[in-house]
């Protein structure tokens, strides 16, 4: 059971806790509707219909957005914690006060080249194939995942099962009689430190330089990444998306599922590409773009006004 002493520390100073907090007792993390008195649980908005999900939760300690209108009677009931962010404070909570490190290992299973050169605290699991490749400290291989030679993996790295990084790329030229021979891919992967990558996730190696996944970016499981693609910082990558080859993402850009993005594209920073688009033509930052062949929302809009 965890009470404000052990919450506290994790607060950041931009947020306050108000309420009863004698009430105080965690020792689980729920939705609001399953949650019981001992629950910790957070609010999405702080509207009419935030007010009512509060009044309705069994839960005591409640992480909510500063603004909410809290009642005498609600703060003589409930412990609140009031951000500006509430699902990241949540997150940050319950990862440090449920979530328990494994030991790091090596499978006896898992493939392991020689000349690899892996860090301190790195997990390989169960048959993964690691080849002359860099893995940083404190990441996870996951298993049955196969890490090909010239791949260099950051720190803090995760990578789920069945996942293939630094496979060859799709790419060939025809002779004059419309043979087809492979182009070669003599390039590498760059993965920096912070990036989570999902299951059964293709990373095609560069042709000539390296595919690089900037620091902190995510990519959902099913995504296929292909050869010199550059993703920028802090971006979200979703299930089932299609990177082609030599397209760059911006950073703190938002690929939806499904999303395909043709290749030679680039996608600016901070950027929304809808659920199942279809992207041919370059994105400026900040923009959102939907449909396919895509277009931006404002001229989508504009169109269904005709």
């Amino acid at each position: 059971m965890f009470t404000l002493s052990a919450i506290a520390p994790l607060i950041r100073d931009i947020d306050k806790i108000v309420g009863n907090t004698s009430v105080v007792g965690v020792d689980n993390a729920m939705p609001l509707d399953d949650a019981n008195e001992s629950s910790i649980v957070w609010v999405k908005n702080y509207d009419t219909f935030a007010i009512e999900q509060i009044k309705l939760t069994r839960a005591k300690t409640i992480i909510c957005m500063e603004g909410t209108e809290l009642s005498e009677q609600l703060l003589r009931e409930k412990c609140f914690i009031l951000t500006n962010n509430p699902k990241y404070l949540f997150s940050i909570i319950v990862a440090r006060l449920f979530q328990k490190d494994e030991p790091s290992y090596h499978h006896s299973t898992a493939v392991i080249d020689t000349n690899a050169i892996i860090g301190v605290n790195v997990t390989i699991g169960a048959y993964a194939v690691v080849s002359n490749c860099v893995i940083g400290q404190n990441s996870k291989i996951g298993p049955h995942c196969v890490i090909y030679d010239n791949v260099k993996i950051g720190e803090n790295v995760k990578i789920c099962a069945s996942s293939v990084i630094g496979g060859e790329g799709f790419g060939y030229s025809k002779n004059e009689s419309g043979c087809l021979t492979k182009f070669p891919h003599i390039g590498g992967v760059l993965i920096e430190d912070d990036v989570e990558i999902g299951s059964n996730c293709s990373i095609d190696r560069g042709a000539l330089g390296d595919t690089i996944i900037r620091r902190g970016t995510k990519i959902d499981n099913l995504v296929h990444i292909a050869h010199n693609v550059v993703v920028g910082e802090d971006s979200l990558i979703i299930a089932n998306s299609v990177l082609g080859g030599s397209c760059v993402i911006g950073s703190g850009s938002w690929i939806a599922p499904s999303a395909c993005i043709k290749n030679q594209i680039t996608v600016g920073n901070d950027v929304v590409v809808g659920m199942g688009a279809v992207v041919n033509k370059n994105i400026p930052n900040g923009e959102t773009w939907i449909g396919n062949p895509a277009i931006s929302i404002d001229e989508y809009k504009k169109r269904r006004q005709k």
